[in-house]
């Protein structure tokens, strides 16, 4: 038995600390500090010299090669590499090995993105810009040093996909590759655990994890050995190494837009009095008002009962279960009745599928999530909404936030070409800094005047006679929808004006790559909902560039600029022509539902005029961050709360 692989298995690091008032001071000074030390300008030299030293390994021959990086890769796990001249002849030959193995030879941006990570940054790299290579060559460096790396995409598909395409470097620096997806049973998942480099997305790894401390919960290394050594020993083998690497893709939406939704593992418990109680709720609900019997904050997803809403509900208990019929409990389960009803909405926070299952939408990707469910009978009460034979209920048994799960490996970095306003919030929770690496390609995107309008109807009018306009260029049109429902919509109303369009949303996710792949060819018409971590470059046919290349048009903005900026992004990658349009309306989500109604209908009112139209963007700006910094602050205090909650539960075991 390897004493020291079951050690890094089983060992979990502790908590780190969360920083509050001097201390939060102290730690901003601390990570400015550190930011000097490792200037941009610095990294830029570094890397530079290093391309440099590459580009004499050409005459090289390749067993030589292989053996200067074998060299290098034990001098690595011995530690005995100490000064920057002997890294810098390091990473050189894994880069000449990158250009013989996959014929792409690291720039020196991407070098210096390698660097930066490798000093524990988060890097701000724009889409197009290599970011696949410079994960696989810095997770190379972190695998080198003995030590397990988890490189985290933001679907399985990318996880399948970086793994296959960077095996020949992996295994030409003898770094073992795998990947961890989905539909793997216990068994493979242990297997591809014992890669060196393993590449998965965030809820992958925290289940796994999970899984693993409630097989092993509150037992101590030396007994887990005993255990190990009975031949009567049926504990299970845990199937990871332990939290030490991490290189995170699209690490804003990771570490920040979907860090503060717990991961919960949970099974399935018979509860007919809930199922019943739930139909029944359902049924009272249908007979409640808006701002008669109750009111609703879209904002903070909140709902309230009116006294006339009190006085109604008191003879409708009746129709509860005994169990049920207290106010307390009527409340609770009337209340998530009403909130399926006023915040669930079908084909954009789920779909019914064809086995009249409920499924929840990813918000930020607009996947499916598949044997994923709501908790506390919401899950059961937007089944009862929409007719569909309840599901049973499910019981907790652990659960953990991203956030905290991230705060546990000893080395964390990542990248994204979106972290605008998240330098602060990366640094307080995670300790990472950030460091903007330069662009090797200028964006060459025209952002064209925006359009905005006074309904939603004129809205979706001005996106059809605009797509015609282009598509009569016979360029590709990349139109960005928030939801399903809306992207749908869009497809119809084409439809009737005889366009062809292709789809892709969370009912056509398996098809991804493939619409993806043609959907810059010439012509052709791809309506999406959230653009978000799809991670798959947008190809332009040959003849297309000189049309004026890809046309994004942008339907509605979102709470957070970043994500707008990824749709952006998807327009002229790698220096191509490309050109974005933004057509808007006064009753957009984000307006709606930040915007006192006051002002919307003032706006209503000037939209037309071009004071008005400056007005109602500086308007649409200002509640956008507004809705970005309260995003900021709820991710801090959930984060606290968190952590008091987690300290409870240990202290009262």
């Amino acid at each position: 038995m390897n004493l020291s692989a079951e050690y890094k298995r089983f060992n979990v690091p502790e908590e780190k600390k969360s920083y509050g008032g001097l201390d939060a001071l102290t730690h901003t000074l601390v990570g400015k500090v550190y930011k000097r030390l490792f200037s941009p300008a610095r990294f830029r030299r570094q890397a530079e010299k290093i391309y440099e030293l590459s580009l004499e390994l050409a005459d090289l021959e390749d067993s030589n090669l292989m053996e200067q990086v074998e060299s290098w890769r034990h001098q690595f796990r011995m530690k005995r590499v100490k000064r920057k001249s002997q890294f810098n002849l390091a990473l050189a030959r894994i880069s000449e090995l990158s250009y013989r193995k996959l014929g792409m030879r690291p720039f020196s941006v991407q070098i210096m993105g390698v660097l930066a990570q490798y000093h524990g940054f988060v890097i701000e790299m724009l889409p197009g810009e290599g970011k696949t290579i410079t994960a696989a060559v810095a997770g190379v460096l972190a695998a080198w040093e003995g030590n397990p790396v988890h490189i985290v995409t933001s679907n399985d598909y990318l996880a399948s996909r970086d793994a296959d395409s960077m095996r020949p470097l992996f295994e030409g620096c003898n770094v073992s590759v795998s990947c961890v997806v989905a539909e793997q049973d216990q068994a493979m998942r242990h297997a591809n655990y014992l890669c060196d480099v393993v590449y998965a997305t965030s809820k992958e790894l925290l289940a796994d994890f999970l899984r693993d401390r409630t097989e092993h919960e509150q037992i101590s290394f030396d007994r887990y050995l005993i255990e190990k050594l009975s031949p009567q020993s049926t504990r299970k083998v845990q199937v990871m190494r332990g939290l030490y690497t991490a290189i995170i893709d699209e690490a804003d939406s990771v570490l920040a837009d979907e860090a503060t939704t717990p991961l919960i593992i949970s099974a399935p418990t018979k509860n007919e009095i809930l199922k019943e109680a739930t139909h029944a709720a359902f049924e009272i609900a249908s007979k409640l008002e808006i701002d008669i019997d109750y009111t609703v904050n879209h904002k903070f997803h909140e709902i309230k009962f009116t006294s006339l809403g009190e006085e109604k509900l008191s003879p409708l208990s009746d129709m509860l279960p005994a169990i049920w019929k207290s106010r307390e409990r009527r409340d609770f389960l009337m209340k998530q009745a009403l909130a399926a009803r006023e915040f669930y909405k079908r084909d954009s926070h789920y779909i019914v599928n064809e086995e009249g299952e409920c499924v929840i939408v990813d918000e930020k990707t607009g996947r499916l999530m598949k044997n994923r469910s709501w908790g506390a009978g919401l899950h059961q009460a937007v089944e009862a909404k929409e007719g569909v034979e309840l599901t049973d209920p499910t019981e907790t048994h652990t659960r953990m936030s991203f956030q905290r799960f991230f705060r546990l490996y000893k080395k964390l970095s990542g990248m994204s070409g979106t972290l605008q306003r998240l330098e602060n919030e990366l640094w307080q929770i995670y300790k990472l800094p950030t460091i903007r690496v330069p662009k090797r390609i200028n964006n060459t995107y025209k952002l064209l005047p925006y359009l905005l309008l006074e309904t939603a109807a004129e809205k979706w009018e001005a996106v059809v006679t605009e797509i015609i306009s282009i598509h009569e260029t016979s360029r590709p049109i990349l139109v960005g929808t928030r939801t399903i429902k809306e992207s749908e919509d869009l497809a119809d109303l084409l439809a009737k004006s005889g366009i062809e369009c292709v789809l892709l949303n969370a009912l056509y996710h398996e098809e991804e790559a493939k619409i993806i792949s043609i959907a810059g060819e010439r012509g052709r018409i791809t309506i999406a909902t959230n653009m978000a971590g799809r991670g798959t470059d947008i190809i332009l046919a040959e003849d297309v560039s000189e049309l004026g290349g890809l046309h994004v048009i942008s339907t509605q903005r979102h709470e957070s600029v970043r994500v707008d900026l990824q749709l952006f992004g998807r327009a002229a990658r790698q220096g191509q022509a490309g050109t974005v349009r933004e057509i808007l309306s006064i009753e957009d989500v984000v307006l709606e539902h930040l915007c006192p109604k006051l002002i919307r209908n003032f706006l209503s009112g000037i939209v037309q005029s071009y004071f008005g139209r400056v007005l109602g963007s500086k308007a649409y700006h200002h509640f956008q961050l507004v809705a970005d910094k309260q995003s900021s602050k709820i991710r801090g205090k959930i984060l606290e709360k968190d952590f008091s909650l987690n300290q409870m539960l240990s202290f009262s075991r």
